[in-house]
């Protein structure tokens, strides 16, 4: 009687472990999950600017916002500045000629500055315009073109604004705001927008923005790269 019962219980183990063991085998499949976006820029995380201000700057203010952006480092090289959208997210830029200040220039290439340095490279290889610029070294006195991106509907002039850039080689200044729609052979992405920034000197440079830096061509070269493209 002892044995039967102790088969009985094996046997009830046995087909526990069995219907166990099986619906182990029916669990569903691993689904493949798809990988994350990439990162968007910064701008184009921000929500989309209303009424921006884009009305030139009072006495005073361009001063305000580069010391803000740059400090002491550079000193405004003319009373002249120039608001547009450059870098196309919507909100005003500011643009203007100053020059690297004499004692400063060791703050100017710290690598944890808040600012970036870049050459205005006026290479014809595309692959120049898509890649973020590489640090420029400044030396005292230099002329420069320093831009600071906007923030939101005030743009430049909010104490927000933190992006900005000083541009080596951009000697063309001092600069205006111009339509892109004149330069249609710029080799920035297709959807870049914003305005460029075209120098009033005799050599009609222009500076624009590509996505990752700011590059310099002639005016007249800048017309041409449309027909060059494949």
């Amino acid at each position: 009687m002892k044995t039967r019962r102790t088969t009985s219980a094996l046997g009830i183990l046995a087909i526990a472990a069995g219907v166990v063991f099986s619906s182990a085998l029916k669990r569903a499949p691993l689904v493949e999950q798809s990988l994350p976006p990439s990162p968007a820029a910064p701008e184009q995380l921000r929500p989309p600017v209303v009424n921006p201000d884009f009305s030139p700057p009072r006495a005073g203010e361009a001063q305000t916002a580069v010391s803000r952006a740059f400090g002491n480092t550079v000193q405004m090289e003319r009373d002249a500045a120039t608001v547009g959208d450059f870098n196309g997210d919507g909100s005003p830029d500011l643009a203007v000629d100053v020059r690297a200040a004499e004692a400063h220039a060791p703050e100017i290439n710290d690598p944890l500055a808040n600012w970036t340095v870049q050459d205005c490279e006026a290479s014809t290889d595309r692959r120049v315009a898509k890649a973020l610029p590489s640090p420029a070294p400044v030396h005292g006195r230099e002329l420069l073109l320093a831009v600071v991106h906007g923030y939101g509907r005030r743009g430049w002039r909010d104490p927000a604004a933190q992006q900005a850039y000083l541009v080596k080689g951009a000697l063309d200044g001092p600069w205006v705001r111009t339509s892109r729609d004149r330069y249609p052979g710029l080799d920035a992405p297709a959807r870049q927008t914003g305005d460029i920034l075209a120098g009033s000197g005799t050599a009609g440079a222009i500076a624009y923005w590509t996505g990752a830096r700011y590059v310099c061509r002639s005016a007249e070269a800048g017309r041409r790269r449309v027909a060059a493209r494949p």
